[in-house]
């Protein structure tokens, strides 16, 4: 559709949409005479997550502005959350029934009436003991009690004091890009809007607190109960390994095992030297054995000495046996013993030593050795025997020693290393969560920190109320009257598929436009001439006709056919005969029209049609053109042997000047210079 189109449509229907619009504004004008004044007060809270410092804080850190962005939005939506606003709705009305039960009611007179309607049926016994406190847990049950009961209606209605619903219109929105909340109600009472807020910022930081410490205290009761289960198996590792190191004796493992490691092979040591030792003395022994020629001598001396020998090994053994133990460790008590033992083993050296002179007459040897020296060497090899017999004996038993220390530690290192990896493992869990554990405790402090929402703005008390918007309501609902009746109307013309446009007409028909005439309505008699309209209609008619037979001989047959009732045949022959009488002139006529019924319902006859110069399809403008109508003509088509042409009757006078041009008819100047504006735009009309 064109702009000129529209314009057309909407000043046809201009009543229509003028009505509409003005019965609708006038109903919320009415409806509307009894608003009540409303107050609107709003506060400002300060969030500190960006600007706020904490343990946690970071002079050179980086502000992570979508997790920012992710704690607002958290924060409105806790704010406006429907557990908010069903708290808010039992302390709000907790608060005022107790400033009514004390006379305190600031509320505005005109508000009192529907304060008491509300409260009419709550069945709540308030005494002098009640506090605000105590009045709210009241509520509180009451409502959860059932869905029935006053206070539930109340607080899920929407009552203008108490209903959530009115509560919802509560704005809470983030302050411009800072960290701050803008909170902001409006209402019937300047108090109620003042005192809503309050308590609203009241519950809104107590939940906030509560999250947050819930968050970090459920983290660090985890945390401090892997701490202590970590703690335990610590303990028992370690009480595992101090049994072990007690019950198999070890101080040190590894020292301990390179010391005995270093005594053993300084032990085996010694005793390879003390075995050379009994070997060069028993050698000595022998060679001087057989240098003496008295063999009973020795055997005598022996005899004598046998239990000096057996004395002196004795002593010999414990000397060596302290050695030993003063080589790991000495002690004043052991180089005591030491020295008594070398005392008595000099003593009996010397008392053998006597023993052997006494025996002695003999003076030399066979090769010139005086006897007393061979007997004095002979005594000493002997004593130097016993000593290293002696001493071999101590160092073998502390060998086998040894090697049961060997048997029994060779097998604890493995133990001994498990037992020290477990806590190894165990102290690096239990230090990890006890790291965790710390972490979690300093986050939950500098959550706290940061959490602590400041009041900026403490919520007023509004002493002007908001401008009306009843004067806008009724402009919109004037607006809203004439934009959705006037888009019904363009959508309906849009959706109309009737024959109405010539265009249109010719598209569904199939067939080219050979003539039009008007709708004549009773209202446009007046301001429209239809006769001159409907000649001006049939002279392009007319000269279609000529053009469509020309050359050919006179008189010219033209046949008007429809394909249902009423398409206004007999009403074109009439106008023709009316306004162009020569054509039809019966001494010498022009065309000659013949008129056949509607082809859908009455049959026709082949001579009739096929005698035809031109046929003329007759239709209404104000009609669907259907599935039959379209058979019928197909059919009609191949009996003429020729395409009709299509004349399309009762068009309105608008789609008329889009054909036959401008319509002579009443106008304003308004409508004529819009006319214009809309047809010729600024440019003149003339040269």
């Amino acid at each position: 559709m064109t702009i000129v189109e529209i314009v057309r449509l909407l000043v046809r229907y201009f009543h229509f949409i003028a009505g509409t619009a003005i019965v609708l504004a006038c109903l919320v004008f009415y409806s509307t005479k009894d608003g009540k004044k409303e107050y609107n007060t709003h506060t400002l809270l300060n969030t500190g997550l960006i600007s706020g410092y904490s343990i946690e804080s970071n002079s050179s850190g980086r502000v992570d502005y979508a997790k920012t962005n992710n704690e607002l939005e958290n924060l409105i939506n806790l704010a406006t959350s429907y557990e908010t606003n069903k708290e808010l709705s039992a302390k709000l009305m907790a608060h005022l029934l107790l400033a009514k039960r004390n006379e305190e009611l600031r509320i505005l007179p005109d508000n009192r009436e529907y304060f008491e309607e509300t409260i009419e049926h709550l069945d709540i016994n308030i005494t002098d003991a009640d506090s605000e406190i105590s009045i709210y847990e009241k509520l509180v049950r009451m409502r959860e009690k059932d869905q029935f009961n006053e206070v539930y209606l109340i607080a899920n209605s929407k009552n203008e004091f108490f209903g959530i619903e009115q509560l919802e219109n509560l704005i809470v929105t983030r302050e411009g890009n800072s960290d701050m909340i803008r909170m902001e109600y409006t209402s019937v009472d300047p108090y109620l809007s003042q005192k809503t807020l309050e308590l609203l910022t009241g519950i809104f930081m107590s939940k906030q607190k509560n999250i947050k410490e819930g968050q970090s205290d459920s983290v660090i009761e985890f945390f401090q109960s892997a701490v202590n289960k970590s703690s335990a198996k610590l303990q028992e590792a370690e009480d595992a390994l101090l049994k072990f190191r007690v019950n198999n004796k070890i101080i040190n493992y590894y020292e301990q095992t390179r010391f005995i490691s270093g005594n053993k092979e300084e032990l085996d040591k010694q005793y390879q030297e003390e075995l050379k030792v009994l070997a060069g003395a028993k050698s000595a022994l022998v060679k001087i054995e057989n240098d003496v020629a008295d063999k009973s001598i020795l055997a005598s001396l022996q005899t004598k000495l046998a239990d000096s020998r057996e004395v002196i090994s004795k002593y010999s053994a414990e000397l060596a046996s302290l050695e030993l133990i003063t080589d790991s460790i000495p002690s004043p008590e052991v180089i005591t013993q030491k020295a008594i033992l070398n005392n008595k083993i000099d003593s009996l050296k010397g008392q053998m030593s006597n023993t052997a002179s006494d025996l002695f007459f003999v003076n030399q040897t066979p090769e010139g050795v005086e006897t007393r020296d061979i007997l004095t060497q002979w005594l000493n090899y002997t004593i130097i025997k016993e000593e290293s017999a002696a001493k071999l004996t101590v160092m073998e038993a502390r060998q086998e020693e040894y090697e049961r220390i060997y048997d029994r530690f060779a097998p604890l290192g493995s133990t001994l290393s498990r037992l020290e990896r477990e806590i190894d493992v165990a102290e690096s869990e239990y230090l990890e969560n006890l790291h965790s554990f710390n972490q979690a405790r300093l986050h939950k402090y500098s959550m706290m920190m940061s959490s602590n929402i400041k009041v900026i703005d403490a919520p007023y008390y509004p002493i002007k109320p908001e401008k009306s918007k009843r004067m806008m309501m009724v402009i919109l609902a004037f607006m809203v009257g004439a934009i959705l009746p006037t888009a019904v109307i363009v959508g309906m013309e849009l959706l109309d598929s009737t024959l109405k446009r010539p265009e249109r007409a010719c598209d569904q028909t199939g067939l080219k436009l050979g003539g039009i005439l008007p709708r004549v309505r009773k209202k446009q008699i007046n301001k429209i001439n239809f006769e001159g309209l409907n000649k001006h209609a049939l002279n392009h008619f007319i000269q279609e006709l000529r053009a469509e037979v020309k050359g050919e001989s006179r008189p010219k047959k033209i046949i008007l056919f429809s394909t249902q009732y009423g398409e206004g045949k007999s009403y074109i022959i009439e106008k023709i005969k009316k306004h162009f009488p020569t054509i039809m002139d019966e001494n010498d006529p022009e065309f000659i029209f013949e008129e056949l019924g509607p082809i859908i319902f009455k049959p026709y006859k082949e001579e009739v049609v096929t005698e035809g110069d031109v046929h003329i399809l007759v239709a209404r403008a104000n009609r669907k053109w259907t599935a039959s109508d379209k058979h019928s003509l197909k059919v009609y088509k191949k009996l003429a042997g020729k395409k009709p042409i299509l004349f399309l009757n009762a068009v309105t006078t608008e789609v008329m000047e889009e054909i036959v041009g401008d319509i002579p008819k009443k106008r304003s100047k308004l409508r004529m210079f819009v006319k214009r504006l809309l047809t010729q735009g600024f440019k003149p009309a003339s040269i």
